[in-house]
């Protein structure tokens, strides 16, 4: 009998489910950062560790089973060879690896056209059209990244840093940063370790700076989702009604105050599923291939 697996994996998080029949084996389930690029034993550790307990709670003990296909979409799966060292070091026969933003394609749209707008503790956009991919970004937080949760927690102490030096007026969003860290060595210390989901787990004091008015917090804001929106734009090539939907932690919020300030309007639109339902929804198509119907 076919089981599917889908993984959505992020820098931050993961999340993975089984699908027996078109039916939910076992729930949702949950596990670390699983960026294979920039921490590729560790990720590989925690999936694997994620794939047993989903297949443990699905009943399933066999991982060698042909009608097993499961499907992951990782971020840092883009980076050469990442993909093939990861399903080496897997049991499992029918494993297909796909970078984060083409689950998030298929959660959004499945095989209809549009932009996705991928906003986590990363971000990449991408538009599917007559079956292609163009994606623009997601080449990770050392190159980019912007307005991901890692480069608004990096910009925030960058900022601070600033502030510091007297180059910028000083602002809530800068006070809340000192009072964490209180000195320059603690910050430095931090920032000499750190890796990009401890950077994302500053943003959230940027979205609730924001909220409250801090300039600062807002121009940070403002300099990413200005980012955001020309690549949209450029994916759209010039027409405006290509559907635009978000994904991720941030990215909801995200496109919402773009698109408030957009001109011409954007056609935002709500995604179909999630990026952990498009990785079922590619694992289904490609067990359709293989073997019976899931």
């Amino acid at each position: 009998m076919t089981l599917l697996i889908g993984l959505d994996g992020g820098g931050t998080g993961s999340r993975a489910r089984a699908l027996r029949n078109g039916r939910a084996a076992g729930d949702v389930m949950e596990g670390g950062s699983a960026n294979i690029h920039s921490d590729p034993a560790g990720a590989t550790q925690r999936i694997a560790d994620l794939l047993a307990r989903v297949r443990k709670a699905a009943g399933h003990d066999d991982p060698t089973d042909p009608d097993l296909h499961i499907v992951l979409g990782l971020a840092g799966a883009s980076e050469s060879g990442a993909a093939a060292r990861l399903t080496a070091a897997l049991p499992y026969r029918n494993v297909t690896v796909l970078g984060d933003v083409d689950i998030s394609l298929s959660g959004a749209f499945q095989d209809d056209d549009g932009i996705v707008m991928a906003v986590g503790t990363g971000s990449v956009l991408a538009r599917q059209a007559n079956g292609q991919m163009q994606r623009v970004g997601g080449y990770g937080f050392a190159l980019g990244d912007e307005a991901g949760g890692a480069w608004l927690g990096r910009r925030a102490l960058a900022m601070a840093l600033h502030v510091r030096d007297g180059l910028v007026d000083d602002a809530p969003l800068a006070r809340t940063i000192w009072a964490r860290f209180e000195t320059l060595a603690a910050l430095l210390d931090f920032i000499s370790t750190a890796r990009p989901s401890d950077y994302a787990a500053i943003a959230p004091q940027v979205v609730a700076q924001d909220s409250s008015g801090c300039p600062l917090a807002q121009a940070i804001l403002d300099e990413g989702c200005d980012y955001l929106l020309r690549a949209i734009r450029h994916l759209q090539a010039g027409d405006s009604a290509v559907p635009v939907a978000a994904t991720g932690g941030l990215g909801p919020l995200l496109l919402e105050r773009i698109a408030r300030k957009a001109s011409p309007a954007l056609t935002v639109t709500t995604p179909k599923g999630t990026a952990l339902d498009g990785a079922l929804w590619r694992a289904r198509q490609l067990a359709a291939t293989k073997g019976p119907k899931a």
